[in-house]
Protein backbone atom coordinates (compact mmCIF):
# COMPACT_ATOMS: atom_id res chain seq x y z
CA UNK A 1 0.00 0.00 0.00
CA UNK A 2 2.66 2.38 1.06
CA UNK A 3 4.21 1.89 -2.36
CA UNK A 4 1.39 2.64 -4.52
CA UNK A 5 1.36 6.11 -2.68
CA UNK A 6 4.45 6.98 -3.30
CA UNK A 7 4.10 5.99 -6.63
CA UNK A 8 0.91 8.47 -7.08
CA UNK A 9 2.78 10.90 -4.97
CA UNK A 10 5.89 11.05 -7.99
CA UNK A 11 3.26 10.26 -10.81
CA UNK A 12 1.51 14.12 -9.44
CA UNK A 13 5.17 15.56 -8.92
CA UNK A 14 6.00 14.63 -12.32
CA UNK A 15 2.73 15.92 -13.92
CA UNK A 16 3.36 19.36 -12.64
CA UNK A 17 7.03 19.14 -12.65
CA UNK A 18 7.81 18.72 -16.09
CA UNK A 19 6.25 21.40 -18.05
CA UNK A 20 7.48 24.04 -15.72
CA UNK A 21 10.92 22.76 -15.39
CA UNK A 22 11.15 22.33 -19.73
CA UNK A 23 10.19 25.74 -20.45
CA UNK A 24 12.39 27.07 -17.84
CA UNK A 25 8.84 28.61 -15.44
CA UNK A 26 7.22 28.36 -11.66
CA UNK A 27 3.89 28.58 -13.10
CA UNK A 28 2.13 26.14 -15.62
CA UNK A 29 0.18 28.11 -17.16
CA UNK A 30 3.05 30.88 -18.13
CA UNK A 31 4.77 27.24 -19.07
CA UNK A 32 1.98 26.59 -21.35
CA UNK A 33 1.93 29.71 -23.09
CA UNK A 34 6.11 29.52 -23.53
CA UNK A 35 5.19 25.79 -25.34
CA UNK A 36 2.54 27.37 -27.34
CA UNK A 37 4.32 30.20 -28.61
CA UNK A 38 7.64 28.41 -29.35
CA UNK A 39 4.83 25.90 -31.54
CA UNK A 40 3.31 29.07 -33.36
CA UNK A 41 7.25 30.54 -34.09
CA UNK A 42 7.87 27.19 -35.64
CA UNK A 43 4.32 26.60 -37.51
CA UNK A 44 4.85 29.92 -39.02
CA UNK A 45 8.73 30.14 -39.59
CA UNK A 46 8.19 26.19 -41.05
CA UNK A 47 11.04 24.73 -38.67
CA UNK A 48 12.31 25.36 -35.58
CA UNK A 49 15.66 27.17 -36.60
CA UNK A 50 16.36 30.30 -38.41
CA UNK A 51 15.97 33.78 -37.88
CA UNK A 52 12.66 34.04 -38.69
CA UNK A 53 12.01 31.78 -36.28
CA UNK A 54 14.38 33.31 -33.37
CA UNK A 55 12.85 36.58 -33.72
CA UNK A 56 9.06 34.86 -33.36
CA UNK A 57 9.58 32.84 -30.52
CA UNK A 58 12.33 35.87 -28.54
CA UNK A 59 8.87 37.96 -28.92
CA UNK A 60 6.72 35.88 -28.12
CA UNK A 61 8.61 34.03 -25.30
CA UNK A 62 8.89 37.52 -23.73
CA UNK A 63 5.48 38.31 -23.39
CA UNK A 64 4.36 34.83 -22.17
CA UNK A 65 3.03 35.63 -18.97
CA UNK A 66 0.61 32.92 -18.85
CA UNK A 67 -2.26 35.73 -18.03
CA UNK A 68 -3.68 34.39 -21.42
CA UNK A 69 -3.53 30.69 -20.34
CA UNK A 70 -5.06 31.19 -16.93
CA UNK A 71 -7.74 33.21 -18.03
CA UNK A 72 -8.93 30.75 -21.02
CA UNK A 73 -8.32 27.58 -18.56
CA UNK A 74 -10.37 29.36 -15.93
CA UNK A 75 -13.40 30.36 -18.13
CA UNK A 76 -13.30 26.83 -20.37
CA UNK A 77 -13.17 24.65 -17.32
CA UNK A 78 -14.84 27.11 -13.84
CA UNK A 79 -14.73 24.00 -11.68
CA UNK A 80 -11.67 23.25 -12.47
CA UNK A 81 -8.02 24.59 -10.37
CA UNK A 82 -6.28 26.92 -13.28
CA UNK A 83 -2.77 24.74 -12.61
CA UNK A 84 -4.42 21.56 -13.04
CA UNK A 85 -6.29 22.67 -16.64
CA UNK A 86 -3.32 24.42 -17.66
CA UNK A 87 -0.76 21.39 -16.98
CA UNK A 88 -3.54 18.96 -18.51
CA UNK A 89 -3.45 21.22 -22.01
CA UNK A 90 0.75 20.99 -21.90
CA UNK A 91 0.56 17.32 -21.29
CA UNK A 92 -1.96 17.08 -24.12
CA UNK A 93 -0.48 19.23 -26.80
CA UNK A 94 2.59 17.00 -26.18
CA UNK A 95 0.78 13.75 -26.35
Amino acid sequence: MRGILVVVILLIVVFFAVPMVSEGTTNTCQALEKHDVSNAATNIAGSSTGVVHNVINSVGQAGATGDVASTTASTDHPDSPTPVTCTYYYWKDLI
